[in-house]
């Protein structure tokens, strides 16, 4: 079994912005075409996260909610006090870098949607 979450979010090329240009997601192939994208796959190394532009045709998925609520992205790096000055003018900072009781370090953004990604490295 292979885990691969789809976000549906408002705006899909903001989306991919996002995603590619500030966090540096790689791109896979946009469907049905690049020059009007309504999915996209993103990938870090081998982990996918996939991206679907939320409308009519699907409102019965994701209903009238989109973002936050109930799902919260977790990203390993290996120096989080790094990715937070390379990203920090560029992102939402809903909660910034402190030490977890079971040893990460961590900080937490939100996505154009207000899915919330957090960022952290072990300390131990």
């Amino acid at each position: 079994m292979k885990l691969e979450p789809l976000l549906y979010v408002s705006d899909i090329l903001r989306s991919i912005y996002f995603y590619r240009d500030i966090l540096g997601f790689k791109m896979g192939e946009l469907y049905p075409d690049r020059e009007c994208p309504t999915y996209a796959p993103i990938f870090i190394g081998d982990y996918k996260l996939m991206l679907s532009q939320a409308r009519d045709s699907n409102k019965s998925l994701h209903q009238d909610h989109l973002g936050g609520s109930g799902l919260q992205i977790f990203i390993r790096v290996e120096n989080v006090d790094e990715e937070l000055q390379r990203i920090k003018s560029h992102v939402n900072l809903v909660q910034d870098i402190e030490a977890k009781p079971w040893g990460d370090r961590e900080f937490t953004i939100s996505d154009p949607d207000g899915y919330l990604i957090s960022f952290y490295t072990p300390t131990n």
